[in-house]
């Protein structure tokens, strides 16, 4: 597999880190199978679109899904459990689908992204209780040009990419009635600066929801989304909490 030289040598500097045992490294190797690209890390393999992303395993795979746990508000803002049930908008490659397994939550993970996609449901192919589905959530039910930028994880309708597809979206509202889909335990949202119009396809069915989490970081032509987001969360009923953690700018909507 050709990789530019500084991911070479970041890799092994990775490896050396992790060899010394220090400030709680992994060693972390790519390789290819095919046109897709895998992580080893922990004796796990996790198929992703770009090579990039192996600095998001630097810790280890289980460090990995205890930040993002702690990121969309597992523990603090929703309870999970055997009979939970969870949207992940903006699936990527599904790493909350192996959290909502530790819990035994029943997860519909939307991913447009027909790159991300295949990874998504390579990823979560065993998890019981995990499904995939290849739409956009938006405001409106219609078929929308999509930017793709999966190598930097930004493909989005906001994002600047001359490779743009046509992508069938679904209102929140809409893919909760099309799916049979009751209550919502939490909406995880990473919709890469279309958080707003997610928020504005919830309207029949926004009482069914008991939480959810926005990744609002500056994803629309450099912008963040917070405020239009918190306005939406607070005409639905919900109590309004905004954090930074880490580098992630997180808003989240609590069932008052």
């Amino acid at each position: 597999m050709h990789l530019p030289i500084s991911v070479r040598l970041k890799l092994v500097r990775q490896g050396l880190l992790a060899a010394a045992g220090i400030g709680g490294n992994r060693a972390v190797a790519l390789r290819k199978d095919g046109d897709a690209i895998i992580v080893e890390v922990d004796g796990r393999e996790i198929y992703v679109p770009s090579p990039l992303r192996w600095k998001l395993y630097r810790q280890g795979w289980k460090a990995r899904l205890d930040r993002l746990e702690q990121e969309y508000g597992v523990g603090r803002f929703v309870q999970l459990g055997a009979e939970s049930v969870i949207v992940d908008i903006g699936a990527n490659a599904g790493e909350f689908a192996h959290i909502a397994a530790r819990y035994g939550a029943r997860i519909y993970c939307c991913e447009p992204d027909p790159i991300v996609g295949a990874c998504l449901e390579l990823n979560i192919s065993e998890i019981v209780g995990a499904s995939t589905h290849r739409i956009a959530i938006w405001r409106e039910n219609a078929d929308l040009a999509f930017g793709l930028a999966s190598d930097r994880a930004d493909s989005s309708f906001f994002v600047d990419s001359d490779r743009r597809i046509t992508v069938r979206a679904q209102t929140l509202d809409s893919f909760l009635a099309a799916n049979a889909i009751g209550k919502v335990d939490l909406v995880k949202c990473d919709a890469e600066g279309a958080e707003p119009e997610v928020l504005d396809g919830l309207i029949e069915r926004a009482q069914d929801v008991a939480a959810i989490a926005l990744d609002t970081g500056a994803e629309r032509y450099g912008e963040r989304t917070h405020d239009a987001c918190a306005e939406r969360l607070a005409a639905r009923g919900f109590d309004v909490i905004e954090e930074k953690i880490g580098t992630r700018w997180m808003t989240y909507g609590v069932r008052r």
